[in-house]
């Protein structure tokens, strides 16, 4: 008897029928609509009950999906006015936004008044790009069932001066604003690095750099 496993629905693209359900243990599972109990739409926190197989490329997958609990989907007038794509907050999105500007004109600030170098603008513009592309590239991947780019990886990108194009990628791509632990993180590497440029911006380390001429 094939012994089956109780999880979550952490992530689900309805339009195409493609997500990942985690079990008990952490571990997720790529599931296709195809899987699902016939008449059955899935909704991201959703309990699942499965078993486990082998999909594309020997990534593990669930079969035979039922859907043992389902969450309420949000009203039309609240998820109108509080929820973007994915049921994430527009408020926060934006924020992602205004970020990534606020930082990219301190640094046209800091170049403009000779505090930094322009090549400092050239690196956060390809690292920035750079970081975007491996969002796009891990959003495609979880929408086909690939194997995933780490956060480890997305992170030091980020810190590594790409953190602008990371976070005009998860606004743009809907991707990675969910999860709590890698949120923080990336407000973290935000944090410091507006805190870095403000002090360049203004010349607060005028006495510690030289000035750029």
């Amino acid at each position: 008897m094939t012994m089956r496993k109780a999880g979550e629905l952490i992530q689900w693209n309805n339009k195409s029928g493609y997500g990942f359900v985690r079990d008990d243990t952490g571990r997720d599972y790529y599931v296709h609509i195809s899987k699902v109990t016939p008449g059955a739409r899935p909704r991201i926190g959703d309990t699942m009950s499965f078993a486990t197989g082998t999909g594309r490329k020997g990534r593990p997958s669930a079969i035979d999906v039922i859907i043992t609990a389902t969450t309420p989907a949000p009203s039309p007038s609240l998820r109108d006015v509080r929820q973007g794509s994915g049921g994430v907050s527009r408020f926060k999105l934006g924020l992602r936004t205004a970020a990534a500007t606020l930082m990219t004109l301190l640094i046209l600030w800091a170049i403009a008044g000779d505090r930094a170098p322009v090549w400092l603008g050239l690196l956060y513009a390809g690292m920035g790009a750079a970081s975007a592309l491996l969002y796009r590239f891990d959003k495609l991947y979880a929408l086909t069932g690939k194997y995933r780019v780490s956060e480890t990886n997305l992170h030091v990108v980020d810190l590594c001066f790409g953190i602008i194009g990371g976070l005009a990628a998860q606004e743009v791509y809907r991707h990675k604003t969910v999860k709590p632990r890698f949120v923080a993180m990336t407000w973290t590497i935000a944090l410091v690095h507006t805190l870095g440029l403000a002090a360049l911006a203004f010349g607060w380390l005028g006495a510690l750099l030289p000035t750029f001429g």
